[in-house]
């Protein structure tokens, strides 16, 4: 597998994601699925379309049956995705319940632990040696659920996880067609990374299209796939995961720590603080690009004591900035 070859691939899979995209809008409009202006974390001004996630899981899907072997864990990354964006074009429509939310996150996640995609080791973080586990099964449904609700989570401004998928998987892609020589995985990261590319467009602000629960659902489920799937893990999280999978905890944190559901939405997720400090919609989002960017370069060079070292900038960087945001806010998060 060549660097040109992969340019081909992520190219294709941009140009069917984006027709797509156009023609999911059109529906989208037409059958009346969009995201009505109604304040607090809906920041938008006018109706946006949802069903974002369709665009890219056909986009996803036509890239693997064009460029990839079909195993039984694609098999299962497939039908994972499929739950995922039923469960989210159904929320879309009709604003389900989080318990039922949460029905199809956990569908998928194990459909992929059926179908022989398991977190077989971890990293030794003392000396760097692989930690095999007794038992596989719980902590990649776990993990599966832990990152896709990152992104949803996430999902709160024009183009910020969109983007953060796009970064994540082209840095996978390097990592996998680097050190650890793993064409395929770089090969699935390309795609998926292609599919957000070609969706952001669309995406970014001002908002045209929405990625809805399936897009945000999505991008979650294929980041922490390709986490375990690719070797490195923790330098994959740090690339891919580590701003969502912070910001995540440390909102989770702090409702729980106020006696309210963590899965209560609020303005407290350090997009909504940044805005609130005064900055842009655009600028917010390449704040939190970059720093996912830098960490994710860094990450690249590093050995596991450095990842270790990285993560704790990420974590004390990522508070730090919620903490300075919200001192300077114009109004309180609520």
């Amino acid at each position: 597998m060549s660097l040109v070859e992969l340019i081909f691939i992520g190219v294709g899979g941009v140009a069917v994601s984006s027709l797509a995209s156009v023609i999911v809008r059109k529906n989208a409009i037409r059958y009346g699925v969009v995201d009505q202006p109604k304040g607090g974390r809906k920041i938008h001004d006018r109706p946006i379309a949802m069903w974002g996630g369709l665009g890219i899981a056909i986009s996803i899907v036509v890239c693997i049956l064009s460029f990839l072997p079909i195993t039984t864990p694609i098999v299962g990354f497939v039908c994972g995705i499929f739950v995922l964006l039923i469960g989210g074009m159904l929320d879309d429509m009709f604003d389900l319940h989080p318990k039922i939310q949460i029905l199809f996150p956990m569908a998928a996640s194990i459909i992929v632990v059926a179908t022989g995609t398991h977190i077989v080791s971890i990293t030794n973080w003392s000396d760097g040696s692989a930690l095999y586990l007794p038992w596989t099964a719980l902590p990649t449904i776990v993990w599966m659920l832990i990152v896709t609700y990152a992104t949803k989570l996430m999902d709160g401004i024009d183009g910020l996880v969109t983007g953060q998928v796009v970064i994540g998987c082209f840095l996978i892609a390097a990592l996998a067609m680097g050190k650890f020589f793993q064409p395929e995985v770089a090969v699935l990261a390309v795609i998926v990374g292609g599919a957000y590319l070609g969706f952001l467009p669309f995406n970014f602000h001002p908002a045209k299209h929405f990625l809805g629960e399936s897009g945000s659902t999505i991008a979650g489920f294929c980041l922490g796939f390709l986490s375990i799937v690719g070797s490195a893990k923790l330098a994959t999280g740090l690339m891919a995961l580590g701003l969502p999978l912070v910001d995540a905890s440390l909102v989770i944190t702090g409702r729980m720590l106020r006696g309210v559901s963590p899965f209560r939405g609020d303005k407290t997720h350090l997009h909504f603080k940044l805005l609130d400090a005064g900055l842009s919609q655009r600028q917010v989002v390449m704040v939190m690009w970059g720093l996912s960017l830098l960490c994710g370069l860094a990450a690249l060079s590093l050995q596991t004591r450095g990842k270790i070292a990285l993560l704790a900038f990420l974590v004390v960087a990522t508070a730090g900035l919620s903490f300075i945001a919200g001192k300077f806010a114009r109004k309180p998060s609520t």
